[in-house]
């Protein structure tokens, strides 16, 4: 249940009384289920698992009205484990967001704290992961969609929709001292909508990330989770860039809807080599009844190390089905199905361990609620 605080003032001891008008908003998910997997480093496993359907929160969103169409707005948003009750999001208090800024129904937003990358709000809705598909997104999440890791120190703007179109961009400071570049980020995007229509196109750029050097930078803790990708494989080199862009779109039909998405990263380790990664992916959703959501969706992707000139290739299918109970509780049953080809030795779903082969099953069955 949402609940609101609404804050008035009324002065009588001065003339002339201003009042200001506040209110804030206390919010909240819980996802909870179980997970099959049946190769795990060569082991079958079955597990309770936390925020399998969307990341277990709670958060606090507030607004104030300052006159003339402006707003102050603040975020503050917990990630937490319901399975043992521990803080998400490497044990920080709010660690999927928190920031403040400034609002305008004319100009804009812009606001500065923790956030998402402008590319991940762009371009996610677009991925089956965050439309039906739990634990879906390209092998080890490597664009950052779902997204995996937020972003510290980070100062973001997002323009007024005008005509459809919605542009968002931000820049996270380093904080280094004599260290300007390291670990910071830049990103972009840029949205249209129309009807059934909606399309999108971002940029994303991480300068050292997650640098050992460098705790206090725009990306640090969360960064290469359950990535087979956060070092180089082979030389175990960490990332000293790492740069994505992608576009998509999506068309609804009725209840239906298609949706087609592509993303390429590239990855630059700090030994010289690097790997380039080509996410391709189409996602279908349908209600069968108003209480009812279907899903199917297909991700390929095609990498390339080099000097080695190795191609490691990825296939991953996944389906599900959602039965909305009501407004604010679901019950889902997702299968996900992914095979290694070309030059790649394993399978490795995200939130799992990499298989001993070049095959991995995963079916997830849980509840969420909204309050």
């Amino acid at each position: 249940m949402k609940r609101y605080l609404l804050l008035s003032c009324v002065s009588a001891v001065i003339a002339g009384p201003a009042c200001a008008q506040s209110s804030v908003t206390l919010y909240g998910l819980i996802s909870e289920g179980l997970m099959y997997t049946n190769n795990a480093g060569g082991e079958k496993q079955l597990q309770m698992a936390s925020g399998i359907q969307q990341g277990s929160r709670f958060g606090l969103i507030g607004s104030e009205d300052l006159g003339g169409g402006t707003r102050a707005i603040f975020t503050l948003e917990n990630g937490f484990s319901i399975t043992n009750g521990t803080l998400g999001q490497g044990g920080r208090l709010f660690g999927r967001q928190a920031f403040v800024g400034v609002a305008n129904d004319r100009f804009g937003q812009l606001t500065f704290g923790r956030q998402y990358d402008t590319m991940s709000q762009t371009l996610g809705g677009f991925e089956g992961a965050q439309q039906f598909a739990t634990y879906g997104p390209p092998i080890g999440d490597n664009d950052n969609l779902f997204p995996t890791f937020r972003l510290n120190n980070n100062a973001q703007y997002q323009s007024p929709t005008i005509s459809g179109l919605k542009f968002l961009t931000s820049y996270s400071f380093s904080n280094k001292a004599g260290g300007f570049a390291d670990n910071s980020d830049f990103n972009a995007g840029l949205t249209y909508a129309n009807g059934p229509v909606n399309l999108g196109i971002a940029y994303h750029s991480l300068l050292s990330p997650n640098d050992a050097g460098n705790s206090g930078g725009a990306v640090s803790g969360d960064y290469g989770f359950t990535s087979p990708f956060g070092t180089n494989p082979a030389t175990g080199a960490a990332v000293g860039k790492q740069q994505m862009y992608g576009a998509g779109g999506s068309y609804a039909l009725g209840q239906m809807k298609f949706s087609l998405l592509y993303t390429h990263t590239r990855f630059d380790y700090l030994d010289h080599s690097s790997l380039g990664l080509s996410n391709y992916e189409a996602t279908v959703t349908d209600y069968l009844s108003p209480t009812v959501l279907i899903g199917l969706g297909y991700i390929y992707t095609d990498g390339r190390y080099e000097p080695t000139g190795k191609s490691p290739k990825w296939h991953q299918v996944e389906t599900g089905v959602d039965w909305f109970l009501s407004k604010r509780t679901d019950l889902f049953l997702v299968g996900i199905y992914q095979k290694a080809a070309g030059d790649a030795q394993f399978a490795q779903i995200y939130d799992n361990s990499p298989s001993s082969s070049r095959q991995q099953f995963s079916a997830s069955i849980g509840i969420r609620h909204k309050f």
